[in-house]
């Protein structure tokens, strides 16, 4: 119960770790226009952005490996 880390990692931990990188990712995307519209500079508004479309593509990605370890993939 207090380790949260030991083997074997139960499927609601993968469901719930699943969830959570979709919702950070759903929020990284509703950031963009935060971004985009504010008043900073141009760099800092293309520095900002590319590093916030890495982000959503890394926590989609997490998402779907935790949603394909509850499924039984790989």
């Amino acid at each position: 119960m207090w380790n949260l880390f030991k083997k074997p990692i139960e499927k609601s931990s993968f469901e719930a770790w699943s969830k959570m990188s979709d919702d950070i990712a759903k929020v990284a995307i509703l950031a963009i226009p935060v971004i985009i519209f504010g008043k900073y500079t141009i760099g800092f508004k293309i520095l900002n952005s590319i590093l916030l479309f890495i982000a959503i593509y890394l926590f989609l990605i997490g998402g779907r490996l935790f949603r394909n370890k509850v499924n039984g993939g790989k």
